[in-house]
């Protein structure tokens, strides 16, 4: 075990600031989040991770964008916002005016802003879609590195090839990464080998520096590029560590050859001047001149990291390949585990560190585990309490037959109940002023004098319970006795004097720790709760004075005027200042902190026995059981970085509305319900963010301080009203300016003063109709027949309307129109087509797939696969000409002539397998089908005079099918003719020619 920063008092206390640097030892100062897929995340791949300026924390997935407040995720993609133009995130980057950029897999570049969204891809100047890194230029040049070129974007807009790398194949100007150096030149690491470049005077030149890599590696590639806090260059070379040049040439860093070969994905230079380097091997962390790691073995979720991010709190971010996101922050513990529980600890006089645990007694010197005699003499033993006596001598109580030991320059001393002591069973012991030793059994206390005679205590000698828990020697040299359950008794000059518990006004009979200030208050922790006990009067605290538990095992004291206890809720701290202010009554509750794994405490708690300790240089030590804890005042970090308060949705009726911090809304009467969901970004520990908020209009104070994230408001009379929401970090410190939104209900027409005006006047002409009712009785008669009438012709137009609709559902527009035109009479319909393009689709195997199922069954799927291909039919301006059984047929060109027919209909017949898929994740009956396309000339009509059909004919149409019928299920099969019209959009995998009847060999082609 490293204990180096445990007993490590570095440089001097003038120094203290470099000392909380140097005393870290990474990774164990941190304590680590890590979330996957389980926790929410879309997957575990995180292909890039930023803070953006208003606090959150953005992650690039292959599901999209993930927003983070460190509770929630939130995906984002073309799924959740048809505006997005991206499925995939790959890169993601903030620039300067606050804008996003996001790089996807093959779907270009999307610029989001306040107020719009931008596209760029290969339509509008990428070189390619598939994007690989981002940065900004100090100009505010946006560069972008895809897999065969690179282009940067003016602030203007303007997408720029830059010069100097005309000479080179595109595939072989896949950017690797991009970097902007603190002189603004912008740095291009490509797959080539050797292909390094960098853009100054308005062009990119190779970087010969690093050629000298060809002689020691026989060829080279940068995976990544950095700088050190002096500007010095730092280049990861695939699978050969790292390099630095300064001035030109390679500079030895002797701590940079600890890195091992491998892939480095990026090189961070932190707020604190340490280099982190992230690798396929884990993470390399050079501080303070050394190179510490952390892999997966040692807790790291995934040794492949590909971004690293520093947010505003300091908490470090990994985007990891398989491993989710995993956050380290500093913690305020560093915790040592140990195979055993640890019941007491204390630091002898020559700085040597005792630790009494279930399995014996440990001593540490500096970073060293130490071995005795006195700790091969307690292997295997329970050891309840370790102490100095007086003199320095180690004082070590066993529950065992070893009894109580002495260990001083002399030798061990032993004392059992073969000695005479009342029990083997010790728990506590002591040594008062006159050099008497008392030891605490759980059968009574023994008294060692100092000629070497023992005197026994128990019941018969007026002890108020045999089983002793806790001794402690006062100002006055008098021995307070804590018992499990009686109480305390106090013995002076060998006699038990006064006997204090619960009729006395102790807080409680089980007894665990007593202690004197020095103002001689006594302070002791009971299994119900704490008293003060000033000499007169008992004064208790328990959970119902906000300590959150009645059972307070310990009460420490640092030098920073805090109280440290600890309890079944484990360890927690309040300001003495604060303690005071309630005592006098200026506090209404006490409010203490309570610490958990987030600061660093790794551990299942700590037991009501326990012992922990200061040592001479005011760190406390907690013992837990499964090791112990220590707390350093001048390590500690406190988080004042004040939270980012944002409102994230307004619910009026269920029905969100999207709305930015400080807008005003204005609603329409009839608001029931408004729900409105708020977060506040601090990810040291984000689950101990709190809020606290109020309506204006509505509340009169802030509500009382609560972590829930989300505050309804019913019945809302009409009104103007402003929703203020504010939110403190894990160590209570709160934001400046609270997030708002002002909102104003309007009322209804009867709840303004107007409806009353108008109410009285209806009442006026109420009496004046029915003055004149009579003489109008007529014309109301008549005004009801005409009425009549108008409804039987209504009636008559909405049954001509349903055979309209009906005559169109089978034929296209043009052609009822025309047929009815013509009044159903004997004229022929039909036209020839010069340029169309016709569809067949049949399911593969339908008679087999079907037999089984019943006929509703099978004319139920049919029907919903068949609905599907028509309404995208109808979205894409494609016409359904007949379904045959389980065939399909279609049509696109008529029967109105449509430019780019051939196109449509093969991103028609795409869709048609995006429809199948859909239709098979919950089909009773999954099918599959195989698509033909032709396109070329066809003739067309209605045939029938009572059942109406339009179909088509010609050798297109015949084609078509030919095409359908060799195409192999689950591809899409066209002739040359479609192939020549499409080539420019789509790309074909296969070409062969294939015997047409009445046509010969034809070309056809599969995609």
């Amino acid at each position: 075990m490293n204990l180096r920063k445990v007993f490590l008092f570095v440089f001097s206390l003038q120094l203290f600031v470099s000392y909380n640097l140097l005393s870290q030892n990474f990774p164990t100062d941190y304590v680590s989040h890590i979330w996957t897929a389980a926790d929410g995340l879309p997957g575990n791949t995180i292909t890039d991770i930023i803070q953006t300026k208003d606090g959150y924390v953005y992650m690039g997935t292959y599901d999209g964008l993930v927003r983070f407040d460190g509770i929630s995720f939130n995906i984002m993609n073309r799924n959740t916002d048809e505006k997005l133009g991206f499925r995939s995130a790959r890169v993601v980057y903030e620039d300067s005016k606050s804008n996003l950029w996001v790089g996807s897999n093959d779907e270009g570049v999307t610029k989001i802003s306040d107020d719009k969204i931008e596209r760029y891809s290969t339509l509008n100047g990428l070189p390619n879609n598939s994007v690989r890194d981002i940065v900004e230029d100090k100009l505010g040049n946006i560069w972008i590195g895809t897999a065969s070129g690179v282009v940067f974007i003016t602030p203007e807009g303007s997408v720029v090839v830059p010069d100097g790398l005309d000479n080179i194949e595109k595939e072989h100007i896949l950017a690797v990464a991009l970097y902007c150096d603190t002189a603004g030149r912008v740095w291009l690491a490509t797959s080539k080998q050797g292909g390094i470049y960098y853009y100054t005077e308005k062009k990119f030149r190779r970087y010969e520096t690093l050629d000298y890599l060809n002689r020691t590696l026989g060829g080279y590639t940068v995976s990544a590029i950095g700088q050190d806090d002096a500007g010095n260059l730092i280049f990861g070379i695939s699978r050969n560590g790292v390099v630095m040049i300064r001035n030109g040439v390679e500079h030895n860093v002797a701590a940079l050859k600890d890195i091992p070969p491998c892939l480095v994905n990026e090189i961070y230079l932190d707020r604190s001047s340490n280099l982190w380097f992230l690798s396929d091997k884990g993470v390399y962390l050079l501080r303070n001149g050394k190179i510490s790691k952390y892999t997966s073995e040692m807790g790291l979720t995934d040794n492949t990291i590909n971004h690293i991010l520093e947010d505003r709190e300091g908490n470090i971010w990994f985007a990891t390949d398989h491993g989710g996101v995993e956050k380290l922050s500093l913690g305020k513990f560093n915790t040592y585990k140990l195979d055993a529980g640890v019941n007491a600890i204390c630091q002898d006089l020559d700085g040597y560190l005792w630790v009494g645990t279930d399995d014996g007694l440990i001593c540490y010197r500096d970073e060293e585990r130490v071995e005795s005699d006195i700790t091969r003499m307690t292997k295997g033993i329970r050891i309840r309490h370790v102490g100095l006596a007086r003199n320095g001598d180690l004082l070590v109580s066993c529950y065992s037959k070893l009894g109580q030991l002495r260990k001083g320059k002399h030798g061990i001393k032993k004392w059992a109940m073969k000695n005479g002591l009342i029990g083997d069973m010790v728990r506590v012991c002591v040594d008062d002023r006159d050099g008497n030793l008392w030891i605490g059994t759980t059968t009574g206390l023994a008294c060692v004098l100092e000629d070497g005679t023992i005197k026994n205590y128990n019941r018969e000698e007026g002890l108020c319970n045999d089983y002793v828990m806790s001794l402690f020697v006062d100002n006055e040299n008098r021995v307070w006795v804590g018992t499990d359950g009686g109480g305390i008794d106090i013995i002076e000059k060998g006699k038990v004097v006064q006997t204090y518990n619960t009729e006395s006004g102790l807080s409680g009979n089980v007894v665990f720790k007593i202690t004197q200030n020095e103002k001689g208050i006594y302070w002791i922790c009971t299994g119900t709760g704490i008293s003060r006990f000033d000499g007169n009067t008992f004064t208790s605290f328990n959970a119902g004075d906000g300590l959150g538990t009645d059972s307070i095992f310990q009460m420490l004291n640092d030098y920073t005027e805090t109280i440290w206890m600890t309890s079944n809720r484990g360890i927690s701290s309040i300001l003495k200042s604060d303690f005071e202010k309630y005592i006098n009554g200026e506090k209404k509750i006490l409010v203490p902190k309570f610490f958990t794994k987030n600061d660093g405490l790794k551990t299942g708690g700590v037991t009501s026995t326990s012992l922990s300790m200061r040592d001479n240089l005011g760190r406390l030590y907690f013992t837990l059981i499964d090791g112990f804890a220590v707390y350093d005042p001048i390590k500690a970090t406190y988080n004042k970085i004040l939270p980012n308060t944002h409102i994230e949705s307004f619910n009026v009726n269920g029905k969100s509305i999207k709305v930015h911090d400080g807008d005003q809304i204005v609603l329409q009467p009839g608001v029931k319900k408004i729900d409105i969901t708020y977060t506040g970004l601090s990810f040291v520990s984000s689950e101990l963010v709190r809020f606290k908020n109020k309506l204006e209009g509505f509340d009169q104070d802030f509500s009382d301080i609560t972590a829930i994230r989300t505050v309804t408001y019913t019945n809302l009379k009409p009104g103007n009203y402003r929703f203020l929401v504010n939110s403190s970090n894990s160590d209570g410190l709160w934001s400046d300016v609270p997030a708002s939104i002002s909102f104003k209900i309007k009322p209804y027409f009867y709840q303004v003063p107007f409806f009353w005006v108008a109410v009285a006047l209806a009442i006026i002409g109420i009496v004046i109709l029915i003055i004149k009712m009579r003489e109008k009785a007529l014309m109301v008669k008549q005004l009801q027949l005409e009425t009549l009438v108008h409804m039987k012709t209504v009636d008559l137009e909405i049954e001509k309307d349903n055979s309209d609709r009906l005559l169109k559902n089978i034929l296209p527009d043009p052609v009822a129109e025309r047929l009815k035109e013509n009044q159903f009479g004997d004229q022929t319909i039909a036209d020839s087509f010069d340029d169309v393009s016709v569809l067949f689709a049949d399911i593969v195997g339908f008679t087999k797939t079907t037999s089984k199922h019943s006929a509703d069954d099978v004319v139920m799927a049919l029907n919903d696969l068949f609905s599907r291909f028509d309404d995208r039919a109808k979205q894409m301006g494609v016409e359904k000409v007949k379904t045959i059984g389980d065939c399909y047929m279609a049509v696109c060109g008529l029967p109105e002539p449509k430019e780019g027919n051939a196109q449509i209909m093969v991103d028609f017949a795409r869709g048609m397998y995006t429809d199948l898929y859909e239709y098979n994740k919950t089909a009773k009956i999954p099918f599959e089908i195989r698509i033909g396309i032709n396109c070329g000339p066809v003739v067309a009509g209605v045939i029938g005079k009572t059942k109406f059909i339009y179909d088509l004919w010609g050798d297109t149409v015949n084609v078509a099918s030919r095409m359908e019928s060799i195409c192999t299920p689950g591809h899409i099969m066209v002739t040359e003719a479609v192939k020549n019209k499409t080539m420019a959009h789509v790309t074909f995998d296969v070409e062969n020619e294939y015997e047409v009847k009445g046509k010969g060999k034809m070309k056809a082609f599969t995609l």
